[in-house]
Formats: C-alpha cells, structure tokens, sequence
C-alpha cells in the first residue's frame, strides 16, 4: 500500500510540473503578444522557445528547492543521528514531524529503535554495575583469606594451590575496579579536577613502573621525550599511557622494541607508542575499544578486554582522539591526540 502510495505521489508531482511549465510558458507567451506586439506583426517563432526555457529553468529551481526540503534534509538528519549510533550514542532523537507521510513514519520509528537501544544498555550497564559492586566485598576476603593461608607452614602444592586462589582473586578484583570506573566515565560528561602538570614526565614515571615487566621480557625501549605541559587530570592521563604501554608491552615477544614518541604543535600534542607486536587484523582493530573485546591472538593473554575501553572514553572526555595504524606480524602503533590549551 505505501510503495503504490509513493508511486501515485510521484506521478502526481511530474504531472503537476509539466502542467504547471505548460501553463506558465502559455501565459508568458499570451502576455508579450498582448502588451508588446502590434495587431498586424508576424508572431516571432523564438519567443515560445525563451519562455519555455525560462519557465522550464524556474520550475526546476522551484522543484529542487521543495525536494531537497522534504526529502534531502530529512535524509541528512538521519545520516547524523546514524553516525551518532554507530559511535555508541543511543540519545540521538530526528525533528517530530507532524502528519501521514513516509519521513514521520521514518522519524518516529528510528526514535523508537534508538529509545528501545538506549534503554537496554541502561539496563545492561547498571545490571554489570550493581553486581561488580556486590562481588568486591567477597572477592577481597578471598584474596585477604589466601594470602593469609600463604604465610602458614603449607606443602608446596597446598602453597601453589593458594597461590592461585590468590591470583584469580586479584585478576577478579582488578576486572571489577575497571568495570566500576568505567562506569564512572561514561556517566561523565566533563572532566573536573584538572591542572597543569608535566606530561613528558608522566611518560618516563609510567616507564619505570613498567620496567619490571618490558624487562624480563628484554625490550628495547626507544624514547623521544620533550619538554611538554599539559592541563587535564593527571590521574585518568596515567591510566591511558599505563593501559596502552602494557598492552603494547604484553603483545611484543621477547627481544623486541617498543618506541614512544612526544611531540607538540601550536594546536595540539600527541603521543604515539609502536610496537614490533603481533600485530592485529582490520577485525581485531575495528572491535578493540570495544567493552570485553579480546582478539583471537590475545585471548591467551592476561586481561579482561575493558582497558583499552577505558582509554577511549577518557580520551574522548579529554576532546582527544586516538588512532590505530596495525598488520598482523608488523606491530602495532597507537596515537594520542590531545588539544594543546596552554
């Protein structure tokens, strides 16, 4: 019914056209004979000619106008407000518009889609919060339970058995820290508590707490530090460098290279950190900023899939933007843009 619908619109609107230029041409040519020829002079044969083109090239002015505001426009809304979703923002809502026609029906049905979208990942979100905050209070008497049955006179295999309660309580822990904070995050909308502090310095810091691991692993690491200052909260920045040079550190075998470099503009300053690493497919690459996303190659590897979510939202928060240039066996590099305001 609405395909024959649109069908009857459209010959409507051609026959309305043609009619209305006939018409016009008509009236153009009736209006020079009548005013501007005398009775007895020969019709001139380029005068219906000039007033068909005329009215031919006003008409379609009209037409393109009146299309491009009921069909364009409409059109653009909804690539917008589909970008917005695809970005992971369910708040994106089109113009109510008023009526029967095929764009109210479109507009109101996407703001259904993307209400229905927005309400289950509220429900999800605060599903995932609630229970990680129950867990906490359990898990860290585990850990506090094992660690204290670590320092009796145990057998090694009751030690080792200890042992790993105490480290799956530990990895169960952070995974729950990181859950609540990014909670926390995406909740924000703007970031408080910010000061100038020195960011090549919190570079080398975020090193030399790494060294323990990229040590035992034998890396050569390759810095490029100038003197930078930047405003922003200190705190959420070091969770950025520490989750990106882990990962780069964890997904880098051993003997192999890491650079990071620091370089500012008059507009921006950016961070860019390149491993010799596995490297990841453009699947992998297009999922991993994702919540819980591991790749194929990295589910072997300690980690829960949420610290690199956590580094997109807070660079998101920062105004910064972050790419990913990787092929697999080449490494990977990440960069960091972030706004220079000072």
């Amino acid at each position: 019914m609405r395909n024959f619908r649109l069908w009857i619109m459209f010959a409507v609107t051609v026959t309305f056209t043609m009619a209305l230029a006939f018409f016009l041409t008509g009236f153009i040519v009736y209006l020079y004979y009548k005013t501007s020829m005398p009775a007895d002079t020969p019709p001139q044969a380029w005068v219906p000619f000039v007033s068909f083109a005329i009215t031919a090239v006003i008409v379609s002015i009209s037409l393109t106008l009146l299309i491009s505001r009921r069909l364009f426009v409409p059109i653009e809304h909804l690539i917008r407000a589909l970008k917005q979703v695809a970005s992971g923002d369910f708040k994106a809502q089109l113009p109510d518009t008023s009526g029967d026609s095929e764009i109210a029906n479109m507009n109101i049905n996407f703001n259904k889609m993307v209400k229905e979208l927005n309400s289950m990942e509220t429900l999800q979100a605060d599903f995932i919060q609630n229970v990680s905050h129950e867990i906490r209070t359990p898990l860290s008497a585990i850990e506090g339970y094992a660690k204290l049955l670590n320092s009796e006179n145990l057998t090694e295999e009751a030690r080792e058995y200890t042992l790993r309660i105490f480290e799956a309580a530990k990895r169960l822990s952070y995974l729950t820290g990181n859950i609540l904070k990014l909670s926390k995050l995406e909740n924000q909308q703007i970031i408080s508590e910010k000061h100038i502090f020195s960011l090549d310095e919190q570079l080398r810091q975020t090193i030399l707490l790494l060294e323990p691991v990229w040590g035992k692993k034998d890396l050569e690491i390759d810095i490029d530090f100038p003197e930078v200052n930047f405003l922003g909260n200190e705190e959420l920045l070091f969770q950025v460098w520490t989750n990106i040079i882990s990962n780069a550190i964890k997904f880098t075998p051993k003997g192999g290279s890491i650079s990071i470099k620091l370089e500012k503009d008059l507009y921006q300053i950016s961070v860019i950190v390149q491993d010799s690493g596995i490297g990841m497919t453009e699947d992998v690459k297009a999922r991993i900023f994702d919540r819980f996303y591991q790749g194929e190659k990295n589910r072997n590897e300690e980690g829960n899939g949420l610290g690199l979510a956590l580094v997109k939202k807070i660079i998101d928060l920062c105004d910064g933007k972050i790419e990913v240039d990787s092929q697999p066996d080449y490494g990977s590099v990440f960069t960091v843009r972030l706004p220079n305001s000072l």
